[in-house]
């Protein structure tokens, strides 16, 4: 039998001057009860869009309201919304970002040009939707989208940058008839709910292709880049390469960012710098000119190319291969998957040519190739004491099971119950203590893990865009 939604009562914050350049107090409050509301994400019994469709027309079609792109893919969809968002505000549009999952709170997934949704509104924009009869048996992802989507419609929200949740197919945002679709990677990721090949893979994540909606791609494994094709081709949707649409001519990289020279319509060739680091953002970012170009030369926007430059400039994506901004030392990244994390590794040693790191803390979810992710961790920081731990994720794998992996690759390592105790040792230190060593700090292999970090150490993302 469904669960009704009962009135959802949150912790309002206080009202305070919020500077751009400085991260503000967040709660996890308003995330929780929606869990405790509607559950897991992922829900197995759920093989349609009916339920978010139904949702959507009770709340008047919202997602008709406004222009949207939409993005898929194992790796990078979220940083190619957060550039193509960040562009579109700099060319002067109402835009809405949304995103999963979020780092500290929920809000996070939701904001209209740069700024969450106030908690105390949110909140009872949930108890009107809890008293329809279509959001009974809503689960999680579905209840998040049609608030998403609710809170750009009465928000006046004129370009929504969407970002899929899982897969695409069956994804409850690809309810969506966006200008633009774009799939930006295909990897071995989410095996137990998308198939076990790039093939696969690449099937579902092709779901979100519309007939006669221009597509982009940036797939390069070949089999992949097939399926992907043949989806375009059978559904009707124009297909284009990113790399035909965006020359990149050069590229510097550093711990500051990324510095392209590009050349695509209708700009012509020009400069970009951008605060996101290492080689698999060029790509993104590749793919999200790719976009905007789409959408620019077919008259659906005017983008001047100073809100190319400013928007790249200004894009801000919270835990992906960064620093902390309180604890200098401690970097964190997002890199959830073998591919993630190779492109972690790679940018860290050869394009920043930073020094291994001292210690690594690694946190993982049970449906990942956790001894290939330790394998690779490995090889890339031999000397690091690595500190296998868990996060609050009900997926996440405890301790004494990642250990089972380390003592099977005949790895050294610790056991922490959680990030903060982890990580703790390592960064005494900073707060006056002895510590056990100077040097980087990187916490990987979990955006949760990450998220649990910047709650404990400071960083948390806030409403720095």
């Amino acid at each position: 039998m469904a669960q009704r939604l009962p009135t959802v009562t949150t912790r309002t914050l206080p009202v305070r001057k919020r500077r751009p350049d400085r991260d503000v107090p967040v709660t996890s409050t308003l995330q929780r009860q929606l869990e405790e509301l509607w559950g897991p994400e992922r829900r197995r019994d759920k093989p349609d869009l009916d339920g978010t469709r139904a949702m959507l027309a009770a709340l008047g079609e919202p997602q008709a309201r406004f222009r949207a792109v939409h993005v898929a893919g194992t790796n990078g969809k979220g940083s190619v919304c957060a550039l193509v968002e960040r562009v579109l505000r700099a060319a002067g549009a109402r835009t809405g970002l949304f995103t999963s999952p979020h780092l500290v709170d929920f809000r996070e997934r939701v904001r209209v040009s740069g700024q969450w949704p106030d908690e105390h509104h949110l909140s009872e924009r949930l108890a009107h939707m809890a008293t329809l009869p279509a959001f009974a048996a809503g689960t999680f992802f579905e209840v998040a989208t049609a608030l998403g989507f609710d809170w750009f419609a009465s928000h006046g929200v004129e370009w929504g940058a969407v970002e899929v949740g899982l897969g695409g197919r069956l994804d409850s945002t690809n309810v969506l008839v966006p200008r633009v679709c774009a799939i930006t990677s295909i990897g071995l990721d989410h095996a137990d709910v998308l198939g076990s090949t790039h093939e696969a893979i690449a099937a579902e994540k092709a779901g979100i292709l519309k007939p006669g909606v221009p597509a982009v791609s940036g797939v390069e494994h070949d089999a992949a880049a097939t399926v992907i094709a043949h989806a375009a081709r059978d559904v009707g949707a124009p297909l284009h390469q990113a790399r035909d649409l965006v020359e990149v001519k050069a590229a510097q990289y550093g711990p500051w960012g990324m510095r392209l020279t590009v050349e695509c319509e209708p700009w012509g060739k020009f400069q970009l710098q951008t605060p996101l680091r290492g080689g698999h953002q060029r790509e993104n970012a590749r793919v999200a000119l790719a976009v905007l170009s789409l959408l620019a030369r077919a008259g659906e926007v005017r983008v001047p190319i100073g809100a190319v430059r400013a928007g790249f400039a200004e894009v801000v994506w919270p835990g992906r291969l960064e620093p902390s901004p309180v604890v200098r030392r401690l970097w964190w990244d997002g890199a959830h998957n073998l591919d993630g994390l190779r492109r972690l590794v790679h940018a860290w040693h050869d394009e920043m040519g930073m020094a291994p790191p001292v210690a690594i803390v690694f946190a993982a979810a049970r449906d990942k190739d956790v001894r290939a992710m330790l394998q690779r961790l490995g090889a890339f920081a031999p000397a690091a004491r690595l500190m296998l731990t868990r996060t609050r994720n009900e997926r996440a794998l405890p301790p004494e099971a990642l250990a089972e992996h380390a003592v099977a690759l005949g790895l050294e390592h610790e056991t922490a119950p959680s990030v903060r105790e982890a990580l703790q040792p390592w960064l005494d230190h900073d707060a006056g203590g002895r510590g056990r060593a100077t040097g980087r700090v990187l916490v990987c292999g979990s955006l949760f893990a990450v998220g649990e970090a910047m709650e404990a150490f400071g960083g948390a993302p806030g409403e720095r865009t």
